[in-house]
């Protein structure tokens, strides 16, 4: 089974083995994520999610789904999402990535416009969940498991008969939608609708992300949004129910773990390391650390040394989202 890509942004670059076949298969648990969940992103990518075990709460922009065992779910290319286990339980997920371009290359096409653009740049088709109650989703579920076998046992070929699952699921999506009778030849200029709130949080999380090391205040965030500090509080609760100063701390904890296990070898003091994230104060830095690790970063630093590295890591073997 692949292992995820680590990676950085909020935008997702899913970096793929080979450019050739932009698929990828992750096995994903979302209690076992930094601090419990696949936090918010998007990418270009579709992404499906299979629910082996428990049941997974999407955020899906400003809508919360409820996906449970046994059942999938399809997010489009773009849609602001982020993924816990429900109510406590225990969830494991099988998730499919695959780049629109394994299906049409050249989304300019009169068959890209009409098989593959009326899906991926529709303003209602944010989301759709598959259920082995009703027979489309069993056929649907059905393509999506032989998808997943063939990636498991990678036999000669495999990329090939991806590719060809992937092309039946799309014409049964197609289907559901009532969009594939006849080939269209008008160009489909509408893209996937973002609310307000989806927009200014995406472009502030970018700004933390990109001035996290530095002096940042909410003054900064919301300016970095054109709104006033009240109401940058206020789309963050909305939209991803933490404060901006709590995400703010949140990722550079994150950082300052990512460093520990990437490139600390020369990291001479916990001070350095705590300053280099954007903290002035190491006391203050250790508390917060401890709070999300359960350990003191000198503890963290210590085990990372260890043969059980690989389960200190925030990203563990799952899907990288920050």
């Amino acid at each position: 089974m692949a292992q995820a890509p680590n990676g950085r942004n909020i935008h997702e670059e899913i970096a793929h083995a080979n450019s050739d076949y932009p698929v990828g298969v992750y096995y994903v648990e979302p209690g076992k994520m930094y601090m419990g969940y696949v936090r918010w992103h998007w990418h270009e990518e579709l992404e499906i999610n299979l629910v082996k075990s428990g049941s997974a709460e999407f955020t899906i922009g400003e809508e919360k789904v409820i996906v449970n065992e046994g059942q999938a779910i399809i997010v489009n290319c773009n849609v602001f999402h982020s993924i816990k286990s429900n109510d406590g339980d225990h969830c494991v997920l099988l998730s499919l990535l695959f780049n629109p371009n394994i299906l049409f290359k050249d989304h300019t096409t009169n068959l890209a416009n009409g098989y593959l653009n009326p899906i991926i740049n529709s303003i209602n088709r944010r989301y759709l969940i598959f259920d082995r109650k009703d027979m489309w989703g069993r056929s649907a579920l059905s393509y999506l498991n032989d998808i997943f076998d063939a990636n498991f046992s990678q036999d000669f070929g495999y990329e090939l008969t991806t590719k060809a699952y992937l092309c039946q699921l799309w014409v049964h999506l197609l289907k559901k939608f009532n969009t594939g009778a006849t080939l269209s030849t008008r160009e489909t200029k509408t893209q996937v609708s973002l609310s307000p709130d989806e927009i200014r949080i995406k472009d502030a999380i970018a700004y933390i992300q990109e001035h996290y090391a530095e002096l940042v205040t909410l003054d900064d965030i919301a300016d970095s949004i054109h709104v006033s500090k009240s109401e940058c509080c206020r789309c963050f609760k909305r939209a991803v129910n933490i404060t901006p100063f709590e995400y703010l701390m949140r990722y550079r904890i994150l950082q300052a773990a990512d460093k520990i296990l990437q490139n600390d070898r020369e990291m001479t003091s916990i001070s350095e390391l705590a300053s280099s994230v954007g903290f002035n104060n190491t006391s203050y830095f250790n508390k917060l650390f401890k709070k999300y690790f359960n350990c003191t970063p000198t503890e963290y630093r210590k085990l990372s040394k260890t043969e059980h590295r690989d389960q200190l890591s925030p990203f563990g073997l799952s899907l990288t989202h920050i």
